[in-house]
């Protein structure tokens, strides 16, 4: 039983007022049902400090009702309960939960005492509930309508433009397909013309070289001539010709077994100074591939100090063809000591070229052996960017988890970095179907951390093709780590629900900088629900001091926090709006709340609008309170406040919208509340909302304004075409204040008018000519 103090939460007990309140004692014989919630209720009433007339009057009720409900001769309906705790708690003396509820259980006690009445609240009860839910489930239909109107009508566009854009692809592709026909035909006859000159070149280069060992002959047996002939003539004897030339193969053979390294140099000198530059080639090429390998390593470093650098780097490639793989890593270490690390570099290009797999690998291993690692991993690197992907397997396969497992990695990633797509994706099958899947592991995470956005979008989709689902996850979990340099076109490229995973793992994640950067690029480049949708998980998730640091860095990139606020408002569903300015309200971050709170109230669609501000009022937020919003409305236009008003509506706030009315058009000249109806009559989407808006206007009209005020508005409805709203006006008013308000409205539909026994009706018109008197 309520015990006759108004409690607020955590508060003590708060005493009536000292202004005194006569009300009669209650009469004996009541029901103890009655008398209690009577009892009770003159309590509540009490905390007002008002009589009992003043009250029915500003409640437009009967002052002997509300006295017998007071007395316990009669049994309140709960609205006016609910009217005086209402009250009570405008006077900032709230009722307790608890004390409420013990007082509806007294007023449903009273009404048991009368069969009939129970039977009446009840059913008013049930009606009221089943009313509320419907009018919830009516505003959350209208909205889902509008939306869904908008949301079809921006559908129809983008498969316009999509229509078009197939419709200009089809006019270009039938534009071109003539010219691509004629270049396929062109492209066949060359690559026709490109075979033959192909096989013409390595007929010719064969030539070239039979031609090239007839010359070096050639020269040779002139060279022998000119000494025997300038020997002859100077002993003046007479020699014997040779029979025929020399092989040439017998004469670098001759020269490689008789000469020095040094001879061979002077060999060389002679034979470049005598224009016998084949022959000099031949030569070094000859003697690299039968001494030994300190002797070659010793003529090309000879050659290099004689400035006969291109003989030398003419034979390496041959050396590697025909020696042994030891040889070549040991030339390899000879020549990297005596300073010659370019012709390292040339034996290393040739084997990239021109072994096998498993001499390759060999090779690798020879030289990491030999000292020289960097060469090695170089080695590896090259051949597993440019040698065919069945290649580039067999040396991971012999250099498996040994001495160079380090080196195959590094070459893994060369690899990642410079292939296809394609081949990424052969490879990382390959690899797995043989067992090494630690190397395609490191193939896939190096892509993930190297290739361009584009390129490892294209890298999780093909994986995901071929069954790879564990790898993509992988790749797609790794690329997410790097920079928001990144991140930004990647969320553009990827075309499944993964953008907007990238997007929450960078709100949780990322440092505030990178954040404001991921937004405001989002914003720039046209994601815009995703920027909102980021922006909203910040709010929800950092402290209060990171939201305010990310503000301020928006500040400083385009567009400006005030643009990315109004963007989330439009996109965010109204729940979501509603929560961000509530997150924001929460941290004290009052300006980008107010963004939002305006951007949404100023919304066309008005019944986004009102479940947006339905969701404030059940937050607590102070923008839904009557204070706020009648000072936004305020300074409203006519038009945005007519769809602030059906908002309210909407949602359910009668009283927020009764505060709005009064605060705006109680005061304000008639021809503010013609503008405003003439609004609201022209809003014919919403007829039943706007029926019950316009009667709450008409209500604030005949119970605030005067009656000349409610006169003059009715004429001025009428003169506006507004007969409807006029006439219901002239009822209500009628109503409430009968012959007064009828005599008013005469008065004012005749106060133009002339009465016959009024002095102006005989005077002259002034405006009227007088007519000129005749001349006497």
């Amino acid at each position: 039983m309520y015990d006759g103090q108004v409690r607020t939460p955590g508060e003590a007990a708060v005493a009536a007022p000292a202004r005194p309140v006569n009300l009669a004692p209650l009469k004996d014989g009541l029901a103890t049902e009655k008398r209690a919630l009577a009892e009770d209720l003159r309590r509540i009433f009490l905390v007002l400090g008002i009589s009992v007339r003043r009250y029915a009057a500003r409640r437009f009720l009967n002052p002997s009702s509300v006295t017998r409900y007071l007395n316990g001769e009669r049994v309140p309906p709960w609205e006016f309960v609910a009217g005086v705790i209402a009250d009570v708690q405008e006077a900032q003396a709230p009722l307790t939960p608890e004390a409420e509820a013990a007082l509806r259980d007294l007023h449903r006690a009273a009404l048991k005492s009368n069969q009939h009445s129970s039977e009446v609240q009840a059913l008013q009860d049930k009606l009221a509930e089943a009313d509320e839910e419907t009018r919830r489930i009516t505003t959350r239909q209208r909205a889902l309508e509008e939306a869904l109107l908008d949301r079809e009508g921006r559908l129809a566009k983008v498969r316009g433009r999509c229509r078009n854009l197939e419709t200009q692809l089809e006019e270009q592709r039938l534009a071109h397909r003539g010219e691509v026909e004629l270049w396929q035909g062109e492209y066949a006859r060359l690559q026709e013309e490109s075979g033959d000159l192909q096989e013409q070149v390595i007929y010719l280069q064969e030539a070239l070289a039979v031609t090239r060992a007839e010359l070096i002959a050639a020269e040779d047996r002139c060279h022998r001539l000119e000494t025997r002939l300038e020997t002859l003539q100077e002993l003046g004897g007479d020699g014997q010709e040779d029979d025929g030339p020399p092989s040439i193969m017998v004469m670098l053979e001759e020269a490689d077994r008789r000469s020095s390294v040094p001879e061979l140099v002077r060999a060389v000198g002679d034979l470049e100074l005598r224009t016998r530059k084949a022959m000099a080639s031949e030569l070094v090429r000859s003697a690299s591939q039968s001494r030994t390998i300190e002797e070659v390593a010793g003529l090309l470093s000879a050659l290099r100090q004689a400035g006969f650098d291109a003989h030398a780097q003419t034979a390496l490639p041959a050396m590697v063809m025909v020696r042994s793989v030891d040889d070549t890593s040991a030339l390899a270490r000879e020549l990297f000591r005596e300073g010659l690390e370019e012709y390292v570099l040339i034996l290393v290009q040739a084997s990239v070229k021109f072994h096998q797999p498993e001499d390759v690998a060999d090779f690798a291993l020879a030289l990491h052996r030999a000292g020289l690692p960097q060469h090695a991993e170089g080695l590896l690197g090259a051949a597993a960017v440019v040698r065919p992907v069945p290649d580039l397997v067999s040396v991971t396969l012999t250099l498996r988890s040994g001495e160079l497992d380090d080196s195959v990695v590094a070459a893994m990633a060369a690899a990642a970095a410079q292939r296809s797509v394609s081949d990424l994706v052969t490879l990382s099958i390959t690899l797995r179907d043989v067992g090494l899947a630690r190397y395609a592991d490191a193939l896939q995470l190096a892509a993930a951390a190297g290739r361009s956005a584009s390129d490892v979008a294209e890298f999780i989709r093909s994986l995901t093709r071929h069954g790879l689902e564990q790898d993509a996850e992988t790749v797609f979990a790794q690329t997410q780590n790097r920079s928001v340099g990144h991140l930004i076109p990647l969320v553009q490229t990827l075309r499944d629900n993964r953008a907007w995973l990238v997007v929450s793992r960078a709100a949780e994640c990322r440092p505030v900088d990178d954040v404001a950067v991921l937004i405001s690029e989002l914003h720039m480049t046209g994601r815009h629900q995703f920027a909102a949708n980021l922006l909203v998980l910040i709010v929800r998730m950092r402290p209060v001091g990171q939201i305010a640091k990310l503000l301020e860095n928006l500040g400083g990139m385009a567009p400006g926090p005030e643009a990315i606020m109004r963007t989330a408002a439009r996109v965010l569903t109204p729940a979501e709006a509603a929560a961000l300015l509530t997150w924001l309200e929460h941290h004290g971050l009052s300006q980008p709340a107010e963004v939002i709170f305006r951007c949404t109230v100023h919304d066309e669609l008005v019944g986004q609008a009102g479940l947006f501000l339905a969701a404030l009022a059940g937050s607590g937020s102070r923008y839904a309170s009557q204070e706020v919003l009648c000072r936004y409305a305020g300074d409203m236009e006519v038009a945005t406040l007519a769809s602030l008003m059906l908002a309210l509506e909407s949602a359910s706030l009668i009283g927020h919208l009764d505060a709005v009315i009064h605060d705006r058009y109680v005061d304000c000249p008639v021809l503010n509340v013609v503008l405003l109806a003439k609004r609201l009559d022209s809003a014919g989407g919403v007829g039943l909302r706007v029926e019950r808006v316009l009667r709450r206007v008409v209500d604030h009209m005949v119970r605030a304004r005067s009656l000349a005020d409610q006169a003059a508005l009715v004429g001025a409805l009428q003169s506006a075409g507004l007969g409807t709203i006029a006439e219901r006006l002239t009822t209500e008013a009628l109503k409430a204040y009968g012959r007064r308000f009828k005599e008013q409205l005469t008065r004012e539909q005749t106060k133009h008018e002339q009465k016959v026994m009024s002095r102006a009706f005989w005077l002259p018109d002034p405006t009227r000519p007088r007519r000129r008197s005749r001349p006497t």
